[in-house]
């Protein structure tokens, strides 16, 4: 329980450094558009600017740091829920969906570093503190949740089971054990009353 606490301070505390950025990203984003410039501009490739005017800086028409406003709101809000209600059972699937929603935005990150180096040949250092925020948050949570992620994951894809045959009535076998016993003590006392017939004709005949 105690790590299980240290784990969500820290995934708030990065939560919160990375909403800080992020907001601020989407402030240079803004500004960028409108023809302003970046503060690391004037750094041989870390040109933020660059980076922010580009087309890998947008996600359908979204700015890639509103998604990460999002991202990091989520993993804030659901480590403090957490935190707070860990003895509710509905809390059971934060500790599934944070270590997911780290791994989402870890996806993100390692795409937009990978433009930034090969597509775009500029360095954004706001961003590259984002990622590694990301990454920091994703940690922690796959470390102490990454089991129940796991689980989870393997319980939905085990096949139902097949249904078990139903169990063969044995009462019927029964009745037909009893059935014959009593054909067979019909035809006993047939037997019995013709026998008897045949001795009282054969005394008849004598007399």
């Amino acid at each position: 329980m105690e790590k299980e606490d240290r784990a969500l301070r820290a995934i708030m505390i990065i939560s919160i450094i990375g909403l800080i950025d992020s907001v601020y990203l989407s402030y240079l984003h803004h500004l960028v558009a409108g023809g302003g410039g970046c503060p690391t501009q004037d750094l041989p490739g870390l040109d933020c600017g660059v980076v922010l005017a580009s087309e890998q800086a947008k996600l359908f028409g979204i700015p890639v740091a509103w998604l990460g406003i999002l991202g990091f709101i989520g993993l804030f809000g659901l480590s403090l829920d957490r935190f707070l209600n860990m003895d509710l059972e509905r809390t059971y699937y934060n500790t599934i969906l944070l270590p997911l929603t780290g791994l989402i935005g870890t996806v993100f990150g390692i795409y937009l570093t990978y433009a930034e180096a090969f597509i775009i040949h500029e360095w954004c250092p706001f961003c590259l503190i984002a990622f590694a925020l990301t990454l920091g948050a994703t940690f922690f949570a796959l470390k102490t949740y990454g089991h129940e992620l796991v689980g989870h994951t393997a319980i939905q894809a085990e096949p139902e089971p097949e249904p078990e045959p139903e169990p063969v009535d044995e009462e019927p076998a029964e009745m037909n054990k009893s059935d014959v016993k009593n054909v067979t003590n019909i035809y006993n006392i047939s037997d019995t009353v013709i026998n008897r017939s045949k001795i009282g004709n054969a005394e008849d005949e004598e007399e």
